[in-house]
């Protein structure tokens, strides 16, 4: 649900990036913490949850590009860090470009990569950035409907979702 921005909203916003089509994203307080990730587009914010980015993906499950897409998405995985960094938002933007819909795929891959800075930052989120890698996966080559691939993981024990990560060869063990 859309929200108008107002002058308090702008002051507490953190820039993720500026898009292509003149939208931005940012981080802000949500319900939970302060990693929310909203989109600003025409005045309005709105709180963007897995599940829309999983569905604007599960599209791409049709042709080859969903291959080259999770590709360009492990390429951001692994320069993720507790901080965006403009020089990974740049690449991001000269990756989508290779698209032919870069809008929408620099979308995707800015939300995905600020969604594991945000999980990098979070205290009790031990699989951190694992549990995006997790979700893409489901959804560009499992072809997991996208609701249950943004779900999957309540109600899960972090074991449960260690032995997923490990049986996809994701890591080895995250606790040594």
């Amino acid at each position: 649900m859309a929200f108008l921005v107002n002058q308090k909203f702008e002051a507490k916003a953190v820039l993720i990036s500026n898009l292509l089509d003149g939208t931005r994203l940012v981080f802000s307080q949500g319900r939970f913490d302060s990693w929310c990730i909203y989109h600003l587009r025409n005045g309005f914010a709105h709180a963007i949850r897995d599940e829309e980015v999983f569905s604007l993906m599960q599209k791409y499950t049709t042709t080859l590009q969903r291959f080259w897409l999770y590709r360009d998405f492990l390429t951001v995985f692994k320069l993720v860090t507790n901080d965006i960094n403009c020089g990974v938002v740049n690449n991001i933007t000269r990756m989508a470009k290779q698209y032919e819909e870069p809008n929408e795929v620099q979308f995707i891959l800015t939300f995905l990569y600020a969604g594991m800075v945000a999980e990098e930052n979070k205290q009790k989120a031990i699989l951190k950035k694992y549990i995006k890698r997790l979700g893409v996966h489901q959804v560009l080559i499992e072809c997991m409907p996208p609701r249950m691939a943004a779900n999957y993981s309540r109600q899960k024990k972090f074991r449960e979702l260690q032995l997923e990560c490990e049986a996809r060869a994701f890591i080895a063990s995250i606790l040594h």
